[in-house]
This record gives C-alpha cells, sequence and structure tokens, in this order.
C-alpha cells in the first residue's frame, strides 16, 4: 500500500486560491463520501485549514491514485486541473509521511512551531474515521504522527517560549503603534485563533476590547475571560468606526465586512487583521481612505522575526522526523519515488 498527499499551502499558493478550495464541515464529509465511492482509495484523510489543503491517501496504485484526487478537485471546484497545477505539490511514500509529520508539529506553519495545528490534524483524522475511510497503514501513520507532535510539544527544549498567533499579532501591532494603550480594539469571532489573540491584548492595556459573535453567549463567555464587552452582531456596523484596530477570523462562507460599510468613516484611521478563510472582510476595502487591511501572510517579516530562534532546533526535530518515518517504512509503506510537482 502506497501513501500519497496531494495539496497546497501558504507557501506554494495565494490566499484567493485556498479560499477556493477551502472545506466546510460539511463539505468535507461529502468529499470523503464521493471519494470513498470511486473506489481508487482506500483510506483518505483531508485537512482544510486557513493556510493549507490537503488530500492524504493510501492506495495501491499511486500514479492512479493521483489521478483520482486531481479529477476530484476538478470536478469541485468545475475547473481545468491544469490551471491548479502551479500552486500545487504532490508526496509518495516516505516522503509524504515526513511531509506529514513536519505538518503536525508545526514545521510547516507560517509560524513555526505552532501547536494548534495537532487539533486541527486529529479532528480531520475523527472525520475520516467517522465516514468508515480510513485503513491500518493510514490510520497507523496519523496515530503516529499525532503521537510524535503531542510528545514535541511537551518537550520544552524543542519549541520554548510563547510563540503563537496571538504573540504575532501583539508584536505586529506594537510594531505599527509603539503602545496599544487606548487603542480601541474590535475583535470578530470566538474561535481559538481569537482566543489567543485576545489573552496577548490583555496584557497591553488597550481602552476597549469589544468582542462580537453570531451566538451572543459565545462573544460573552469570551469577553468574560479578559473582562472585555461583548455586542451583538447587529450592532458591528456602528462599532466599526469606533475602532482603531479590528481583528476578525469566523467561520462566515461570506464577507462580513464589506466596503460600503467603511466608506465614508469619520475619524481616526483604522487597521484590519483578517485571519479567516473564507476571508471576513471584502478585499476591496483597500481601496477605502484611512483603512489599512492585512492577512496573516502580510506579518510574515515580524513572524520570522519572532520565530528565528526555533531555527536550529526545527532542523534538529527533522533529522529525528526521518529516523522516525524510517522506522514506519517497514510496517506500512513500500519503497517510493522523490516527491515531485505536479507539471
Amino acid at each position: 500500500m502506497s501513501l500519497i498527499v496531494l495539496g497546497t499551502n501558504h507557501k506554494y499558493s495565494p490566499v484567493w486560491f485556498r479560499e477556493r478550495i477551502y472545506f466546510s464541515k460539511k463539505g468535507l464529509r461529502d468529499s470523503l463520501g464521493f471519494l470513498k465511492e470511486r473506489g481508487a482509495l482506500k483510506g483518505a484523510v483531508i485537512l482544510s485549514t486557513c493556510n493549507r489543503f490537503e488530500i492524504y491517501a493510501s492506495a495501491p496504485e499511486p500514479e492512479k491514485a493521483v489521478e483520482e484526487i486531481k479529477d476530484f478537485i476538478s470536478r469541485s471546484q468545475e475547473a481545468d486541473i491544469d490551471k491548479f497545477s502551479p500552486y500545487l505539490y504532490i508526496y509518495k511514500g516516505a516522503d509524504a509521511a515526513r511531509h506529514l509529520f513536519s505538518v503536525a508539529c508545526g514545521l510547516d506553519s507560517l509560524v513555526l512551531g505552532e501547536a494548534q495545528i495537532i487539533e486541527q490534524v486529529r479532528a480531520s483524522l475523527v472525520e475520516s474515521e467517522n465516514e468508515g475511510f480510513i485503513d491500518r497503514p493510514l490510520r497507523g501513520i496519523f496515530d503516529s504522527a499525532v503521537s510524535f507532535a503531542d510528545s514535541v510539544h511537551q518537550d520544552n527544549k524543542i519549541f520554548s517560549g510563547d510563540i503563537s498567533i496571538g504573540s504575532i499579532v501583539v508584536s505586529f501591532l506594537k510594531e505599527r503603534f509603539g503602545r496599544l494603550e487606548g487603542k480601541n480594539i474590535l475583535i470578530i469571532g470566538t474561535g481559538k485563533v481569537t482566543e489567543l489573540v485576545v489573552r496577548h491584548l490583555e496584557k497591553e492595556s488597550p481602552k476597549v476590547i469589544l468582542i462580537a459573535n453570531r451566538t451572543f453567549e459565545k462573544a460573552k463567555a469570551l469577553a468574560g475571560l479578559i473582562n472585555a464587552r461583548a455586542v451583538r452582531f447587529n450592532e458591528l456596523k456602528s462599532f466599526l468606526a469606533k475602532a482603531d484596530i479590528i481583528i476578525t477570523a469566523t467561520r462566515s462562507p461570506y464577507f462580513i465586512i464589506k466596503k460600503e460599510m467603511l466608506e465614508g468613516i469619520a475619524g481616526n484611521d483604522v487597521l484590519i487583521l483578517d485571519f479567516a478563510l473564507p476571508r471576513d472582510v471584502d478585499p476591496r476595502v483597500r481601496g477605502v481612505k484611512n483603512v489599512e487591511l492585512f492577512y496573516l501572510e502580510d506579518l510574515k517579516d515580524v513572524i520570522e522575526k519572532n520565530v528565528s530562534g526555533r531555527l536550529p532546533q526545527a532542523e534538529g526535530l527533522r533529522e529525528i522526523i526521518g529516523i522516525e518515518v524510517g522506522k514506519l517504512c517497514k510496517e506500512y509503506i513500500g519503497s517510493e519515488p522523490e516527491p515531485a510537482l505536479l507539471p
């Protein structure tokens, strides 16, 4: 049985492309069901996050499996796969396993060594299990990768220090504003990303942190952690004009901040950080006077500066991953060719 992975991430594709192939939870289940019915794959796991889309699969005929996945992407996006090829990569066999281990450990993340990806990998595995579309080799490799990543993040010697999306955001904002004390900050969404941001912002004593969410009780719960104020989602427009900084990361399938909502806003300049996928903010707002819009990738310089101290540990960890994958190869994976990009 051969392991393959076909996908893209922040290093290979722009946000609009990842947004296009992003799957909601229901879409992910439907996709697994479709691939299962086709029969070319013996098992598959779809990992769909804001920074990556990947399909891991086990199959007796790897080339046939690759064509099956390419055909699936083409059908689901109603587009010629050749137009997507420059944004995609393929790994096979041991190289695919090494890639999975690197992803689970956060070595392939925009924020090097971040731990949130472990839960996303684990959740993707559970979805495949629920669909009954996981075979022994795929399950064994994923279990090993998750277990290994857990042990890595429990070892403070490998990834020490509090480096997360929350600390990166605070570093970026402090570079822009010097101090955050007295700034009006509006947070939209109550997921893990915004929770990390809120916890780090609390230490900077901003004037106001307002938290909005479609489910008001969730907004109140997150606001209560730091003595912030929760506002109802239908009041959002009125608070946009009062904010110096807007940070948004929801699961909305459409824009929640549109260009016309920000046009004509009087007062201070507004800086917006949109960490959602699909995006929360209409990219046309970049044409609105006094408004700056940033995505996570736009913080690349700040991210690299914050994680630079982790680079030596990361290289050492890649060597350990190579050893671990070597042990797995004898049990789950046959001899495979080198990784290849799609033509």
